[in-house]
């Protein structure tokens, strides 16, 4: 518990330091004095920092519960084909210079989510005629992506230029441009998500035990496995809708809170995972709008350059033990 408690202080700490940092670093009395300050640091990037750590927190809980139901240390939010229907959606409507906004979002975040669900859709769909079990969902997930990304690069290569570069932009993913408004609207499903998987926790502990032994122990292992998949979906969807693919965020973050406290439960390694990917992103993006001014760099290309060395160290450092 001490751990978690510096964990809750560190990410604390995060969260109010990164809005002073940025392509032009801000003095707290800088903020208090000037007027412009005071609006690009409370307006563009307060907003954006608090919408960094509640993404990547919603990423790293989802990461942890795709790799309890899949029994699979790789699993990730995306798993199911979720990043890969969404960005098809959202090439889509590129693609089809649908550049308007309906109730307040934009056309490329209503057909980003909508792609979400519908790669859901059509995962469960190819699951339909045989035994809805992890493993058949999970290849159905990875059948569904790879055909998400043909379409993708097929709509990348015969779009105009403009539209080709924005593709690719959003396929980076990016956390620019969040206001107060996109922020709740972000956060209102994941304010539901986190809820209803801090009452379900404990099935988690039961579903790493194998789904045969889960259901002797009286959990209901089809219902308990749709429900996480389907809310867990619809809030990786919002993300995506909103901050685009961004990955890595939800396959390490658990790896490092089981790292720093081994052998805990899911309701603690649910806490310590929600603040470790959202210090995380949170960090990523103050480095993705600091390191190379004036231009900004997706933050899913730093999350990538960051992530990826560190889960290969995770994964020699098992293998070592192995050996041994």
């Amino acid at each position: 518990m001490l751990k978690l408690l510096l964990l809750c202080i560190l990410s604390l700490a995060i969260v109010l330091v990164c809005p002073f940092m940025g392509i032009v670093p801000f003095h707290p009395v800088e903020v208090l004095s000037n007027e412009e300050a005071k609006f690009i640091f409370w307006s563009l990037r307060v907003p954006r920092t608090l919408a960094a750590f509640l993404a990547g927190g919603g990423l790293a809980v989802a990461g942890m519960i795709y790799q309890a139901l899949f029994r699979n240390p790789l699993a990730s939010p995306y798993t199911l084909g979720v990043s890969g229907g969404a960005s098809l959606g959202a090439a889509i409507c590129i693609a089809l210079g649908l550049g308007g906004s309906l109730a307040g979002l934009s056309f490329v975040s209503i057909g980003a989510f909508a792609g979400a669900l519908g790669a859901v859709l059509l995962v469960y769909g190819f699951a339909w005629s045989k035994e809805r079990n992890s493993a058949t969902l999970l290849l159905a997930g990875v059948v569904v992506a790879t055909v998400c990304s043909g379409l993708i690069m097929f709509i990348y290569y015969v779009s105009p230029l403009r539209h080709s570069f924005q593709i690719m932009q959003w396929i980076m993913g990016g956390l620019d441009g969040f206001n107060y408004r996109l922020l709740l609207t972000m956060a209102a499903p994941l304010i539901l998500f986190f809820g209803v998987v801090g009452l379900l926790l404990p099935q988690l502990d039961l579903f790493l035990t194998g789904e045969e032994l889960a259901h002797s122990r009286g959990v209901n292992t089809v219902a308990g496995r749709n429900l996480f998949i389907v809310i867990t979906a619809l809030a990786v969807g919002s993300i995506v809708a909103f901050c685009g693919p961004i990955g890595f965020v939800g396959i390490i973050s658990p790896h490092i809170c089981r790292l720093l406290m081994p052998g805990i439960r899911h309701r603690v390694l649910a806490a310590c995972s929600l603040l470790v990917g959202g210090a995380f992103l949170t960090i990523s993006d103050m480095l993705a709008r600091s390191i190379a001014p004036p231009a900004e760099i997706p933050v899913g290309i730093i999350t990538a350059l960051c992530g990826g060395p560190f889960f290969l160290f995770i994964l020699f450092k098992r293998k070592s033990r192995l050996l041994l």
